[in-house]
């Protein structure tokens, strides 16, 4: 079979590089490669070596995928025509980085590993990243850089195509709260109800709600539904299954209200599981609730995303992997919007203490809607602008702009009041 690319390889070919060269050559540039210590004749190639003679592309390697284990990275950031990198190349290189090992380090979240900061969830945060200290949080760096790599391959080899990628988008909707009154139960609803009347908190309308004459504030459904349809947007809902806990607020799914809606859902949409966040990185809870959905929507749950972006490198992805989930949409951060990978699209985790690639599918997000109204206390009309700018760089490089909503924040009342013209201008902006 003859391919697209060779790539010249003089050291050991080890797990690392073949997942590296396989996420830029494979997954962002659509092209079918080989690696070899042996170049053939007449097909395009990139020298990674320490040996110019061997001609082609010369990218002088960094010792990152040669080597095992984790170890703290010599990162100097640099800009090439305001474009962010690092691993930068001698001069007499052909490429202004070493792609692969710039891709592996960002994409592995090489960095989360070498620091124990977190925030009081657990977390790390975006403030601890290179991307945030230097500025491209933004900018999905991976991808741009890949693209660059694509138009010097077509200079040097005029024969060769690089694919084109098809830009795509998809609204994923959390349902945390599924109901803010319906299916709580005689005792917890009557409980409210004083508690309403005490703090004048409307109790006539969760009477209503009790009674079935008034629909359930929480019960937008419809309204996501309708302006999905409206701008052709896939929408994914992701359902919650575990026990009330101080952070999760959820119906359980035994209440017919929660199935009914589960199923009506299901049967339109493509669903996942919103994993509580008292089920952490359980794999029994995590197993518990997965099948709890299952049973209720008579559907295999494949896709996961944790509550809270409870995400913990690499233990919740093998612990996700063991449960049979092949998607998960965690992926980003909670206080800021941006590419936390440095990647617009879908690709495979590398797991650095198994040093293998897992069989999970990473699917990076690029905004929540609780980041700019409660974190970044934006107004609908400030958040605009860095929607925009996100999705004009996902476009860019033809990548997958996914953003992360609530059924709760799209009421229209309290401090979600006027939020969904974020929403609806989201949903516009983001078609082709």
């Amino acid at each position: 079979m003859k391919h697209d690319v060779q790539v010249y390889v003089s050291n050991n070919i080890t797990p690392r590089l073949t997942y590296a060269i396989d996420l830029v050559l494979g997954n962002l540039l659509g092209l079918s490669y080989n690696i070899t210590d042996s170049p053939e004749e007449g097909i395009p190639l990139i020298n990674y070596s320490v040996n110019r003679e061997t001609g082609g592309i010369f990218i002088q390697p960094e010792p990152l995928l040669f080597e095992q284990g984790i170890r703290k990275q010599d990162i100097w950031v640099a800009l090439y025509e305001d474009i962010p990198l690092f691993f930068q190349q001698p001069p007499e290189a052909g490429f202004f980085l070493d792609i692969f090992a710039f891709a592996f380090y960002m994409a592995t979240r090489y960095e989360e590993y070498l620091t124990a900061v977190r925030d009081e969830h657990g977390r790390f945060t975006a403030e601890s990243s290179q991307a945030y200290k230097h500025d491209f949080l933004k900018m999905p760096v991976v991808d741009i850089w890949a693209k660059r790599l694509g138009r010097v391959l077509e200079l040097m080899y005029p024969g060769l195509k690089i694919p084109p990628k098809e830009y795509k988008h998809i609204l994923t909707v959390d349902l945390d709260q599924p109901f803010a009154y319906r299916g709580k139960g005689f005792l917890r609803n009557t409980a409210g109800l004083l508690a309403d009347i005490i703090h004048g908190r409307k109790p006539a309308r969760r009477f209503g709600c009790m009674t079935g004459q008034e629909k359930d504030p929480y019960d937008t459904y419809s309204y996501i539904n309708s302006a999905a349809e409206k701008y052709n947007t896939p929408v994914l809902y992701f359902f919650t299954a575990g026990k009330r806990s101080r952070f999760d607020k959820n119906t359980n799914p035994r209440r017919r209200c929660y199935r009914q809606l589960i199923r009506e859902l299901s049967s339109g949409y493509d669903t996942g599981l919103h994993t509580s966040y008292r089920s952490g990185n359980s794999l029994k809870l995590i197993l518990k609730e997965k099948h709890k959905i299952e049973s209720v929507s008579n559907r295999e749950v494949t896709r996961v995303r944790k509550h809270f972006l409870l995400l913990t490198i690499p233990l919740t992805y093998q612990v996700l992997q063991s449960t049979g989930i092949k998607e998960d949409y965690t992926l980003g951060y909670i206080r800021e919007a941006g590419f936390r990978a440095g990647i617009a699209r879908p690709y495979r985790f590398y797991d650095l203490i198994r040093e293998e690639a897992s069989t999970l599918t990473l699917v990076p997000f690029q905004y929540m809607d609780g980041t700019f109204q409660k974190y970044k206390r934006f107004s609908p009309e400030e958040a605009e602008s860095e929607v925009d700018t996100l999705i004009r760089a996902t476009k860019e490089v033809g990548g997958l702009f996914v953003s992360i909503w609530h059924n709760t924040s799209l009421t229209g009342e309290g401090e979600w009041k006027g939020w969904k013209k974020l929403f609806e201008h989201t949903l516009k902006e983001q078609q082709k």
